[in-house]
């Protein structure tokens, strides 16, 4: 009887081993087809190859070694070192008013934090009423998040990939007068997180702070936020009032374009010409760029 029972207890563990070794090999199999499947959309994104064009002010491609691009490297740099002490993924670009090099700063800071790295970087075009960033690149009319909110696609099928870069773009798409039926949808919301893990860094070109109120929406799904100001161009009202509405704790800090006499000499025409970003302070003491 003894051995009766040593043998079916025997058998139960070599089954209850076996068992464990399949569900460890399956558990194994779904994690590498995630992974796969993963690294298979970014792979397999469509192509861009950036033209940037003269006034596109592209710095950080046309002129990877000017002053002005290094500018954006001093800005990438004081952004990976918060990222190290705190959650910092998302990152919002904005302006008090139109016409203050929001775009700018947005596309040359993605491609900064997308050269030399292993880090993946995803430039996200928020400004869905006046698209820009496409152009930038060299682009004309991409497919887009316009295009994908009017069917059931994966928002990952609107992604480009950038040649020679860690950067992947999504691009407005056609302009539209109602952006806030897309911006605040829970399609909208559900899909850029689906797209975030594949990201180290999302950097949001999204519209002013004033007249309208699409910047506010797209500051939720941020971390933080950096607000461009042109030298003379924001009125102290205007930029005062956008602010008020935001959340202080998330604003990073500025970055002054086309600021005079920031460095002595030739330097300040230089800068005037190309644009420049220097640093402030928010109230809770973090500074961006100097």
């Amino acid at each position: 009887m003894s051995r009766v029972y040593s043998a079916l207890q025997q058998a139960e563990l070599e089954n209850e081993a076996r068992t464990t070794k399949q569900e460890t090999a399956e558990l194994h199999g779904e994690l590498f087809e995630m992974v796969s499947t993963e690294a298979s959309w970014l792979d397999d994104a469509t192509l861009l190859r950036p033209v940037p064009r003269p006034e596109s002010r592209l710095v950080t491609i046309a002129e990877h070694n000017s002053l002005a691009a290094e500018k954006f490297r001093v800005l990438k740099t004081r952004l990976r070192h918060l990222q190290q002490k705190e959650e910092l993924k998302t990152v919002l670009i904005t302006s008090a008013s139109a016409g203050e090099g929001k775009t700018m700063v947005a596309s040359n800071l993605a491609v900064s934090l997308a050269r030399n790295t292993s880090q993946r970087v995803l430039l996200l075009e928020g400004d869905l009423r006046h698209p820009a960033l496409a152009s930038e690149f060299g682009l004309r009319d991409p497919r887009g998040i316009t295009e994908w909110f009017e069917n059931k696609d994966s928002l990952s099928r609107f992604v480009y990939r950038v040649e020679g870069l860690r950067l992947w773009f999504l691009p407005a798409g056609a302009s539209v007068v109602d952006p806030l039926k897309i911006l605040q949808s829970a399609r909208f919301t559900e899909g850029v997180n689906d797209l975030a893990p594949a990201f180290d860094w999302i950097v949001i070109d999204a519209p002013p702070l004033m007249p309208l109120a699409d910047v506010h929406v797209l500051a939720a799904l941020a971390d933080g936020l950096v607000l461009v100001v042109r030298q003379g161009k924001a009125p102290k009202k205007a930029l005062a009032k956008g602010l008020s509405g935001l959340d202080e704790a998330k604003v990073l800090g500025v970055v002054f374009n086309d600021a005079q006499a920031i460095e002595p000499g030739d330097c300040d025409q230089y800068y005037a010409q190309q644009g420049s970003v220097d640093k402030t302070e928010n109230g809770s003491g973090r500074e961006v760029a100097r």
